[in-house]
């Protein structure tokens, strides 16, 4: 006579990059649970961890609501996350005999969560009088590529004797893509416009213009 099915639960997660969009997303994260015919009852939990080990609530599958043992599970970014290295960890336990728990961890999964990155440009126009319009334009990435910026922060710099130098009262913020300022400038200045780095945005510098 055959003796009774083994009881045992193995498996796999599997998802990829974050990037942190202005807007909040459902991230995909796949598993696949491989439960023993022999298997009476199981329970595992699929958690997300962030870069300094605080997790997500989980998403708990089991036998006794008649979980699926694969499918999509998912978790909501929404701009402001830290961005790093997450892991997925899904642990739990199966009954080998009724009341007889066997620990479950299935081997974690690492991904990475990025600022979304940009792109910066400035173009001057003469005013006359010394006196100049910068319109800084900034493109930010999107889910279908690079558009324009809302609510971005951009300052302008001027070269003086080699290095760059914060221009006071440029610190703007981009609307439908763009920002402007009037400057007063001697003719002949380097002039650059600077995204500085922000928790959902990377970092852009535009080319120099010369007054």
């Amino acid at each position: 006579m055959a003796g009774p099915a083994a009881a045992d639960v193995t498996g796999t997660t599997s998802t990829g990059e974050v990037v942190l969009y202005s807007h909040c997303q459902q991230h995909p994260i796949s598993y696949d649970l491989l439960v023993s015919p022999g298997t009476t009852l199981w329970k595992v939990e699929i958690q997300v961890f962030d870069p300094d080990g605080f997790g997500s609530e989980g998403t708990v599958l089991s036998s006794t609501t008649g979980s699926p043992t694969s499918g999509t599970v998912y978790k909501t970014f929404c701009g402001s996350e830290q961005a790093g290295t997450y892991t997925v960890r899904a642990t739990g336990f199966y009954e080998l005999l009724p009341a007889v728990r066997i620990p479950v961890a299935l081997p974690e999964t690492s991904f990475q969560v990025r600022p979304a990155a940009t792109h910066t440009a400035l173009a001057e126009k003469v005013l006359g009088n010394g006196r100049y319009r910068l319109t800084s334009r900034v493109s930010e990435e999107t889910a279908n590529g690079l558009g324009r910026s809302n609510g971005v922060s951009v300052r302008l710099e001027r070269l003086v004797h080699g290095e760059w130098q914060k221009v006071r009262g440029t610190t703007l913020t981009t609307v439908h893509g763009a920002a402007r300022a009037t400057l007063r400038g001697r003719p002949g200045t380097k002039v650059r416009a600077v995204v500085p780095a922000k928790n959902n945005y990377s970092a852009s510098t535009s080319r120099a213009v010369t007054l």
